[in-house]
């Protein structure tokens, strides 16, 4: 493949490149003319043009109505079965498949490291209400002791707001989706930290923004490109974590919360938090909502990693004007939440030792994150930091993790590779290991990432 020229012979490189490496397989459809145009920054007729020198040299082929394919000539000397397409839709299929499937891919904590017993305490207790509670339509900011409620746990984490400003939501992806119908524009540039949790490039594709990346490491994003990306891209919003970051674990210190805040601030960006494993977040960090007062932040979060998962209850916090417009945006798009599950998680808040449950499995996700990274690491492998928050580690298996999941799943184990927590997947050696469900058969899954 000779070196490109222009940024039409640019684009077909980059094309080629990820047939021949196999990230775009035969028979499959490549990213759209679009897509690839916001990724790569250039026009959609330079990605054009470059598709059509790319099928006069039969590399991929155009199918009406449906975009384009790589041909599977391109690789026929190869096995004549392909093996499983690594995307997002297979890890969630497979992490949704079975109450019984295992691996270090699983994003959820073990029931057994739940309380089941208050669950069913507090649904016997609802059950006991009058019906007449029982069938009520709902509100759109939602059931409002839950409400009042949750702003005096806000209050615990020096975040000030009122019950006005918060609006419930069936979780944090329902959020996000709220705040890109009623404050976001097609179009609109959107900048989220990578890696990133996988489910917010799916949401930002579906609403058509521009999604432009912003590396991290351990630390959190680099501030000195993070300042040129705001100076140069003008984002209308940031998607970020304070602490316990999906998958890299870090917590941010208050001097890079405030520097971030004062680039918002300074640009007029929204900052979408992303707080849903607060209870595994760094004893005394600080949040951006705490720091800015839910001015430049709209605060996110859910219960279903702590308490009940199919609940499905989670909520925003921002200023007056933005949880009007997300509870009008909601009505619209949805009409109530259920409040019946709303009830329901008032109910286990309300119950004597929710607290100290909480903390006693704060307690014991560290315990395991520190446990796992000591056998990992043991075993020669790296982890990215020493994350003092979370529930996941990002590991370095040291070849390709996509095919380690392939190899995993064959063996009924679920490993969550690395590609997928970018907004185009790419080949990567690393993967997203839960601490809570890696130790049952951690050795086979490091002994397929040393086989060659």
């Amino acid at each position: 493949m000779l070196a490109p020229h222009n940024r039409t012979e640019m684009v077909a490189a980059w094309v080629e490149e990820r047939i021949d490496n196999r990230q775009f397989l035969p028979g499959r459809r490549i990213p759209s003319v679009r897509r690839l145009a916001q990724l790569l920054g250039v026009s959609p007729f330079t990605v054009a043009a470059a598709f059509e020198n790319l099928a006069v040299a039969g590399l991929i082929e155009a199918r009406r109505g449906s975009g384009c394919y790589v041909r599977a000539q391109r690789h026929a000397e190869l096995l004549a079965v392909e093996p499983p397409q690594v995307d997002l839709a297979w890890l969630m299929q497979n992490m949704l498949a079975s109450a019984t499937a295992k691996g270090p891919g699983i994003g959820v904590l073990p029931p057994s490291w739940l309380d089941g017993g208050t669950v069913a305490t507090a649904l016997r207790a609802i059950g006991r209400e009058p019906s007449v509670r029982l069938l009520d339509a709902g509100t759109a900011f939602g059931f409002e002791p839950l409400r009042l409620m949750l702003q005096r746990r806000l209050a615990s984490l020096q975040v000030e707001t009122d019950t006005d400003q918060i609006v419930l939501t069936t979780g944090v992806t329902h959020g996000l989706d709220l705040v890109l119908r009623a404050l976001i524009k097609p179009g609109d540039t959107v900048l989220v930290p990578t890696p990133s949790w996988f489910g917010v490039f799916a949401i930002l594709a579906a609403h058509r923004v521009r999604v432009i990346t912003v590396p991290c490491t351990a630390d959190g994003p680099d501030p000195i490109l993070l300042a040129r990306l705001f100076a140069e891209e003008r984002p209308r919003m940031l998607v970020l974590s304070a602490t316990a970051q999906n998958p890299i674990g870090f917590t941010l210190t208050t001097a890079a919360i405030d520097a971030i805040l004062a680039l918002a601030r300074q640009h007029d960006t929204l900052l979408f938090e992303d707080d849903i494993y607060s209870d595994f977040g760094a004893e005394g960090a600080s949040r951006f909502a705490a720091r800015d007062g839910l001015k430049q932040v709209i605060y996110a979060r859910s219960f279903s990693k702590t308490l009940l998962g199919n609940a499905r209850v989670g909520f925003l916090a921002g200023s007056r004007e933005h949880a009007a417009a997300l509870a009008e945006r909601k009505i619209l798009s949805g009409f109530t939440t259920p409040e019946i599950n709303e009830r329901l998680i008032h109910k286990i808040l309300a119950s004597r030792g929710d607290v100290g449950r909480v903390a006693e499995l704060r307690g014991r996700v560290a315990d395991a994150r520190t446990s796992l990274q000591r056998q990992v690491e043991a075993r020669g492998f790296s982890v990215c930091g020493t994350p003092d928050s979370g529930m996941f580690l990002w590991v370095d298996l040291a070849r390709d993790a996509d095919a380690v999941a392939v190899q995993a799943q064959s063996k009924g184990l679920l490993v969550a590779p690395g590609s997928l927590f970018f907004p185009v997947p790419h080949p990567s050696t690393f993967a997203r290991f839960n601490v809570a469900t890696s130790t049952t058969e951690l050795d086979t899954v490091l002994d397929l990432a040393r086989a060659t």
